[in-house]
């Protein structure tokens, strides 16, 4: 299924979709709601107005069939910046000035300037899929980061000058501090007003974490770690390619010969862009694909871990308490 969005008001753009795929909307004070029927899927898509220019979404939902929601160009006044964070499942976006699909995992978060709010999303059925994301309109990011823009290198410096009308993609860490902000979004146990303070106390704390990466990443200290635009689709495409064999990942100089780079230049752009090794990246989509099936609770942890390309049982507990904090015998006892 296809859907077509032309509004860039949250109330109108639900809307939009509602007449097109069907669904249940709620609007609220300062909240709009579309709850997903059948047969297209079960969920829900919110929207959060937690201030002028903020503004707090979060999707969770299940397809029973695949769906492309297309964002037609709009004015350049409509024009955002997003910090995405993705929480479980996987999906694929196309954004003009990119050539290739680009691909989002779980345990992502990415920084985006998206001009004109123009964006493809390419969403799976099959597959539980949670986002959170903060959009905030490039004027107040600015404000927020009036007394920071030193911190940043000079042509990130520019890039947020002009994130109005430059596309600009930056993938940062989600951090243990930060899924579990993520996860009290999620679960938030206040109503009425006292609900939104709370959401925007957290989505604030969230956003400070992602500024201080994010200063991190692009300090003048680090110029050398700069990535060329040309070289942006080609680091996506090698994380596709990683990702779609995660049991029998390619080796690092034969990942570099298929994208095009060579090995020094596919290491530091997955350092700046991904902020992990190539490898680093793959470990943490395994132990993220291991959490995801041990909720499902249908398996084995022998076989989990074989299905996530961990031959050694001993290893893959190590490992996954490292990742979580805990063994995933006592992961899944305290799901039980």
């Amino acid at each position: 299924m296809k859907v077509s969005i032309s509004s860039t008001d949250t109330q109108r753009a639900t809307q939009e979709f509602q007449q097109q795929t069907g669904g249940n909307c709620q609007f609220g004070n300062n909240e709009t709601a579309l709850f997903l029927t059948l047969p297209l899927g079960q969920g829900y898509l919110r929207s959060l107005n937690l201030r002028d220019g903020l503004e707090l979404l979060i999707y969770e939902y299940a397809l029973q069939q695949d769906l492309t929601v297309d964002f037609c160009n709009q004015a350049k006044q409509h024009s955002f910046t997003a910090f995405t964070f993705y929480v479980s499942g996987r999906m694929s976006s196309r954004i003009p000035g990119c050539k290739s699909r680009l691909d989002f995992t779980a345990g992502q978060t990415i920084f985006a300037t998206i001009p004109d709010a123009a964006t493809t999303s390419e969403l799976i059925a099959g597959q539980k899929i949670t986002v959170v994301a903060l959009a905030i309109v490039p004027k107040l990011l600015l404000k927020l980061l009036e007394n920071d823009l030193n911190k940043f290198s000079p042509d990130w410096h520019q890039k947020l000058r002009n994130a109005a009308s430059n596309l600009c993609l930056q993938s940062i860490y989600t951090t243990p501090e930060m899924a579990r902000i993520l996860q009290l979004i999620l679960h938030c146990p206040h109503q009425g007003g006292i609900r939104r303070l709370y959401l925007e106390a957290k989505a604030l704390e969230l956003l400070t974490f992602c500024i201080t990466q994010l200063t991190s990443h692009c300090s003048k200290a680090a110029p050398s770690s700069w990535v060329k635009p040309k070289d942006v689709e080609a680091l996506h495409h090698a994380k596709t390619i990683l990702l779609q064999n995660i049991t029998n990942p390619p080796s690092l100089a034969a990942l570099a010969q298929q994208v095009g780079l060579n090995e020094r230049k596919l290491q530091r752009g997955f350092q700046h862009i991904f902020g992990t090794t190539v490898f680093g990246l793959l470990h943490d989509h395994r132990m993220e694909q291991a959490r995801q099936l041990l909720e499902a609770d249908a398996m084995t942890i022998e076989a989990i871990a074989n299905t996530v390309g961990i031959a050694h049982r001993g290893y893959f507990a190590s490992a996954f308490k490292r990742k979580f904090g805990t063994t995933p015998r006592t992961y899944l006892k305290r799901l039980r």
